[in-house]
């Protein structure tokens, strides 16, 4: 994992080189205030997201987890992890804070390799939206594609990686 500071000074410095690009064409102030826009948007989505992760961290206990998805749970947590993954909402500020404070320590490799892939590919909350749009053809055809390869993605996580 990329430490956050690792992390700040990357994006940092593509601001910054983002900056002098659009002040060359005298779109840093318009920019600025996108940037300022789409921030004071997402900033009741992040405190909310940070307040269920610090609820969820207090009342989730770290044996279950671990029992569940951890070590322990051998086979289990590779088919567990996408069942969990599949079923938590919301977009890349709501997960990864809630996956970073309540399994990162708790799962395997493969398990979070395993959760996070079917978070991403699965997701049931689409489900209605796929239904109205797209048919009960296309909801089959997907889900049959997509339902063991966050699991294979786990196993293969763990025999690449280890647990």
């Amino acid at each position: 994992m990329i430490p956050l500071t690792d992390t700040l000074v990357v994006l940092s410095g593509m601001a910054a080189l983002l900056l002098i690009l659009a002040f060359r064409k005298g779109l840093h102030v318009e920019g600025l205030r996108g940037g300022f826009r789409m921030f004071l948007n997402i900033l009741p989505l992040l405190l909310l997201a940070f307040i269920l992760v610090g609820y969820l961290n207090l009342l989730l206990p770290k044996e279950v987890l671990q029992s569940w998805l951890g070590e322990e749970a051998g086979w289990k947590g590779l088919f567990i992890g996408p069942a969990i993954g599949a079923l938590v909402q919301g977009g890349p500020f709501a997960f990864f804070p809630l996956f970073d404070s309540v399994f990162r320590d708790s799962v395997t490799t493969g398990t979070a390799v395993a959760m996070i892939t079917a978070w991403g590919m699965i997701n049931v909350g689409h489900l209605p939206y796929e239904a109205a749009f797209l048919g009960p053809r296309f909801i089959m055809l997907k889900y049959s594609i997509y339902i063991l390869f966050p699991t294979v993605a786990g196993f293969l996580a763990n025999l690449i990686f280890g647990p």
